[in-house]
């Protein structure tokens, strides 16, 4: 049951929770972006803070998804602004343009970086001519660590965090591009404390990724995209990373055209592998560890590029083109649906940012609300 919505200009940003608030950044078309907090429980507004960011963009609005700890949220706008907030005095603390800072050009579709905490620091990833990862004190917003320039051009698709052979480390991928021979994909991993890198895949042939890494365990890294070696198909990468006396090695442990995610990353469960994968059709796809397609849920179950997620040995999953909501019991045995709903009746929906899930409660938006969803019944 819907327990609440509210009304949001159009575009991509999805919700954080913390506690029982909610955090969006939402957009004033053309002039300013706005940090909001929910009242998760009630849906109503308990502050906002707007800044001015003017112009626009195709498929205007917000990109990212804010990050948020006890006292403080971090949020990246899509024009480049990025902002440490104090909740409780509900003002900004420090500021940057990543952008301007490291002498960087907008892409086409905007700035699409979540941040992300490790330590006292925030990391995110310009993806400029000077620097590809940086690292800032999470209170101050100096700068801690800048990685060097990564080999390919600024894209949409945000690093992560994972530890493999005993170290912290920052991973990130890099799109080629296909206009310019001299910017050349690579997925590489710099060390979480200092920025040094400590190896590099040139595997993942992709001129448009959007899809994170997904770390799968100690060893095991997921990639999934839907740009692949020069045309618009799909493909997943399943990497083993291990440490020898200090030298990183990277593996490939398979390699498919079967199935490939555009948006957003897969989900591995009890040993299998699940996408919303981009193609004709576009449908939840199963693979095994080793990269075999297990089944498709078929062209009559069109998941377009919506969101997936794991909830208590559940999927949810969201259509991109419509906003329906469905729970999916994962299984190799074929698509086991437990029920849908629709929230959402604009012509003109785009479902296409992360879920989010807390206290029995599932955040989803589109181009015109956030919906909150009651799943405790």
């Amino acid at each position: 049951e819907e327990i609440w919505s509210f009304p949001l200009g159009p575009g991509y940003g999805g919700p954080s929770v913390y506690g029982d608030e909610v955090f969006v950044l939402d957009r004033v078309k053309g002039e300013k972006d706005i940090l909001r907090c929910i009242d998760l429980n009630s849906g109503e507004e308990k502050w906002n803070y707007g800044y001015e960011a003017a112009g626009e963009l195709p498929y205007p609005g917000s990109r990212a998804v804010p990050t948020v700890e006890e006292n403080y949220v971090w949020s990246v706008g899509p024009h480049g602004h990025f902002y440490c907030f104090d909740k409780e005095k509900q003002q900004p603390v420090w500021s940057v343009n990543i952008l301007e800072e490291f002498n960087g050009e907008l892409p086409n579709w905007g700035v699409s970086q979540s941040p992300f905490i490790y330590n006292n620091m925030v990391i995110i990833a310009p993806q400029t001519k000077e620097t590809g990862v940086v690292a800032f004190d999470k209170l101050t917003g100096e700068v801690a660590w800048k990685s060097r320039p990564l080999t390919g051009y600024n894209f949409h698709v945000s690093p992560i965090v994972a530890n493999y052979g005993g170290t912290d480390q920052v991973i990130m991928i890099s799109p080629y591009d296909r206009n310019d021979s001299t910017k050349t994909n690579e997925v590489v991993g710099f060390d979480a404390n200092t920025g040094e890198e400590l190896w590099v895949y040139k595997g993942l042939k992709s001129f448009a990724t959007i899809s994170p890494p997904a770390a799968i365990d100690d060893t095991r890294l997921l990639l999934t995209d839907c740009s692949y070696d020069g045309n618009y198909k799909p493909v997943t990468i399943m990497l083993e990373i291990t440490n020898e006396d200090g030298e990183f090695n990277v593996e490939e442990m398979f390699l498919t055209e079967e199935a490939g995610c555009k948006m957003h990353p897969g989900i591995v469960v009890n040993n299998h592998i699940y996408l919303n994968t981009n193609g004709r059709p576009n449908q939840l796809v199963c693979l095994d560890m080793d990269g075999n397609k297990i089944w498709g849920s078929g062209e009559d179950v069109n998941f377009e590029m919506g969101s997936l997620i794991l909830v208590n040995g559940k999927l949810i999953s969201q259509n991109g083109k419509n906003g329906d909501v469905h729970l999916i019991e994962p299984s190799p045995e074929g698509y086991k649906e437990l029920g849908s709903a629709s929230y959402f009746n604009s012509d003109k929906t785009q479902a296409w940012s992360p879920l989010a899930f807390s206290n029995g409660k599932l955040l989803a938006r589109d181009l015109e609300k956030l919906v909150c969803i009651d799943f405790t019944k």
